[in-house]
């Protein structure tokens, strides 16, 4: 269950700001009100961004230090989401482990 949502305040492909929102629509008429009409918000409860980080083509992204290079925020699954990657996985190595011993498995 999400308790709280939050937005990246979007200007200029960069993110100025991060906050805690009612809403999108609310969140949205912020950015536009602080940063102008072609300012945004987008949902950014999964992924680790912060003030200056870089926004385009759907995707957070950071430079990194060393290469100087900008490089994709990764989205952090939800527990929930965790939680079913992990039971399909599971599935896959009981089949796989099934097959070495010459046996059938049903999942």
């Amino acid at each position: 269950m999400i308790v709280h949502q939050v937005y990246a305040e979007i200007s200029e492909n960069m993110v100025k700001n991060v906050m805690v929102c009612d809403n999108y629509e609310m969140a949205n008429y912020i950015a536009r009100c602080t940063y102008g009409d072609s300012a945004f918000a987008v949902d950014c409860l999964q992924y680790p961004c912060s003030i200056g980080d870089a926004y385009h083509d759907g995707k957070f992204w950071r430079m990194d230090p060393e290469t100087k290079q900008e490089i994709e925020i990764p989205y952090v699954p939800t527990q929930e989401q965790q939680v079913q990657l992990l039971q399909a996985e599971n599935e896959q190595l009981i089949i796989a482990m099934a097959d070495n011993i010459g046996g059938a498995v049903s999942c």
